[in-house]
Formats: C-alpha cells, structure tokens, sequence
C-alpha cells in the first residue's frame, strides 16, 4: 500500500494529461492512490503555479507522474521524496502495470487494456501509435493555422492537415475489421490505452480548435498526399467517436476547458487552412 498518494500534475485540458485523467477514470483510481495537481495555463500571468498544498511543480513538460518513496513516512514533518514519470503513455502503461498485478494497493484490473497474448498486444500498439501520430500531426495544423501558434502560415498549416487526413484514413481502414464498439457502450468492458488516446484526439480538435475532423470533409473526393483520389468516408470512426463520448470518463467538467482567453485563440483561424 502506498503511504502517500501519487501526485499527477497536469493541465487538465490539454492532450497529454487530459487521456490520463480519463484512464484513470476508466481504472476507477481513487484520487487517494492518484491525486491530480492542477497547474494553472502557462498563457496567463500566474500560469504554471499549484495550489500551496501541493509540492512545487516539477522541472519539465507536463503531464509529470510524482511516485513517492516507499520509504516515505506518512508524517507532516518528514520530506517526502519522489520518482517522476514525465511521458503520458509512459505513465498510463506504469499505472496499469500496477493495477494488472494489484500492487501498491491499486485496484485489481478487471480486464487487460493493453492486449492478452502477442497479437493483441501487437495491435494495440498499432493503434497507439496510430494515434499518436495523429496528434503529432496536428502540431503544425494548429501552430501554423490558429491564433494560438507562433507564426501564422496558412499555405504550411493546410498542406499538414492533408497528412493528418491520411493517418485519419489509415485508423479507419484499421478499424474495418471491427464488428462493433459493444465494449465501448454503457456497461460495457471499456476501453483499451490505445482508444482512450485516439478518443482524446478528437475531442481536443473539436472542444479547443471547434473542428468536426471526420464531419467536414464527409464524401469529398479529394487527391491525397500521395496523389490518389481518395473519397473521404470515416464511417467506424464516427461510431467510435459518437459511442465512447457517451463513456462517464468522457465527460468534460468545466475545470478541465481552457480558459476563454486561450480558446479564442485556438479556435481563430487563419483564413484558407480549413
């Protein structure tokens, strides 16, 4: 049993913290075993600051997984030291890790999230770093094409959302041989690490950047990257989208949406992009 919680200092809407929060959500970890640290946004004047009852925010980017010592004591007066994870799917497969051999007082996992055998152990990682691309991808789309970038440069930003357009392409040719997301509906398993990713991305483009992805380009011919003429059909992926956003772990509290300020600068974009 831990004798101190785990501290996760995150931005709660951004990506990279935002698919731990609804991981842990999915593994019903109670906030005595995870506690989660809410760093205020980096665009304001008081931004990157915790709450003074937390220990101070970590050196590096953020999400950061503070583990502390086993031999810390649970005394007010004795320091406590820590481990960091600074990588998101570092985090989730360390944390899942724990809750797969109910170790450190974590819930037992009442399914695997990362496969059962070497196959879909192998497919899962597919549609990871599937996913990860995606996200990947959009960088420029949104540094280059939004107001919350640093060099507006929308001939850059349309050209790398073609790209985003073929990862698009490629996860839903990947999920063709699905026969349907029932464990993805109320009651149903849940959620792999690698869909809980995937989710995530649409809902960050849509909720920050107000774009419909799969919806605004629904039966367009168009010519891809690689010069083929492609129509534009995201058939399984509008289901996985529309079933897992109906999950509890999906729902998005209002301390966990960017400020004002911030999404009306990620949400104005320049003209020609989209």
């Amino acid at each position: 049993m831990a004798t101190k919680p785990y501290l996760l200092y995150a931005y709660p809407w951004m990506p990279y913290p935002r698919r731990i929060i609804i991981y842990l959500r999915e593994r019903k970890i109670p906030s005595t075993l995870v506690t989660i640290v809410p760093v205020s946004d980096p665009h304001l004047p008081t931004g990157n600051t915790v709450s003074p009852s937390f220990p101070p925010r970590p050196q590096g980017s953020l999400p950061i997984l503070a583990i502390p010592s086993s031999s810390t004591s649970t005394s007010t007066d004795t320091p406590v030291t820590y481990t960091y994870i600074r990588q998101s799917v570092a985090i989730m497969h360390y944390l899942d890790t724990l809750c797969d051999t109910a170790s450190n007082g974590f819930p037992l996992s009442k399914y695997p999230m990362r496969g059962i055998d070497a196959l879909s152990q192998a497919r899962e990682t597919e549609l990871l770093t599937l996913a990860e691309e995606l996200l990947v991808a959009w960088n420029p789309v949104r540094m280059f094409g939004t107001g919350a970038g640093t060099m507006p440069y929308p001939e850059g930003a349309k050209e790398m959302l073609r790209w985003v357009y073929r990862d698009l392409y490629t996860v839903e040719s990947w999920f063709q041989d699905r026969r349907s997301f029932d464990h993805l509906e109320r009651g149903g398993r849940g959620p792999s690490v690698a869909e809980i990713v995937l989710y995530q991305f649409f809902e960050f483009t849509r909720v920050c950047y107000g774009v419909d992805l799969l919806g605004r380009v629904e039966g367009e011919m168009v010519v891809d990257v690689y010069g083929r003429e492609v129509v534009m059909r995201f058939d399984r992926l509008k289901e996985f989208v529309r079933v897992f956003g109906g999950r509890e772990s999906a729902v998005l509290e209002e301390d966990e949406k960017p400020s004002k300020e911030v999404l009306a600068n990620m949400s104005r974009w320049e003209d020609g992009v989209l």
